[in-house]
């Protein structure tokens, strides 16, 4: 096994949180358990964590675990610029979106996003109240101060704009006309690429968007 083959062994390896001795900063412990189970050879290991001013450590006997074996009181030191550039890059791809609305009066957004849009609420508490879109998950959080952005904070996609406008507009929601940009009788605007988008505010003065693609 290789210089690059340990370190990206080694990287792949999720050091412990909490661990029963003194980490210098800017170093991870290893645990050695793992690094023997995928066949590496020991003293290959070591000369490569002393060549990068790492060592081995063996986690003192006072702190060690009654039942812990030999090979999982060990751990190799080493310094993390040695690991970043063998771990995998940081993706968020994988994981659940959560969005966020502001809002100065609780007592109107709550029933706005519940009642008006539909959405089911999760949760709440004296600071947020929680919804869920098609999945995604929407806080709605209390704000002291609020200035509204002059674009878009949320949108929706659509599979009849029309019949959607009309259903909100028949709940009370106006929708927004700009100068100079051709909408329909209904508030809609198509695009040059054939998307149809309405917007609208939210008790806050929010911008929130409805698209048809």
């Amino acid at each position: 096994m290789d210089g690059e083959e340990i370190r990206k062994l080694l990287a792949s390896i999720t050091a412990p949180v909490e661990l029963a001795m003194a980490v210098p900063p800017n170093m991870s412990a290893i645990p050695a358990a793992p690094v023997l189970d995928a066949g590496a050879d020991p003293a290959e290991v070591e000369a490569w964590v002393r060549g990068v001013l790492g060592w081995p450590k063996r986690v003192p006997p006072h702190f060690a675990p009654p039942d812990a074996t030999e090979r999982e009181l060990m751990f190799y030191i080493v310094p993390d610029r040695e690991l970043e550039g063998a771990r995998a890059p940081v993706s968020l791809g994988n994981s659940d979106l959560i969005a966020f609305v502001p809002t100065k009066d609780m007592s109107k957004a709550r029933p706005f996003y519940e009642g008006v849009l539909g959405l089911p609420r999760e949760g709440e508490s004296p600071v947020a109240c929680a919804f869920r879109a098609n999945g995604v998950l929407l806080r709605v959080i209390v704000v002291e101060q609020l200035t509204p952005f002059p674009f878009t904070l949320l949108g929706w996609t659509v599979e009849d704009i029309s019949a959607t406008v009309a259903g909100l507009t028949a709940r009370g929601v106006a929708f927004d006309r700009f100068e100079g940009v051709e909408q329909d009788e209904l508030g809609v605007w198509r695009s040059p690429g054939g998307a149809q988008v309405a917007w609208f505010k939210d008790p806050d003065g929010n911008t929130l968007s409805l698209t048809q693609f």
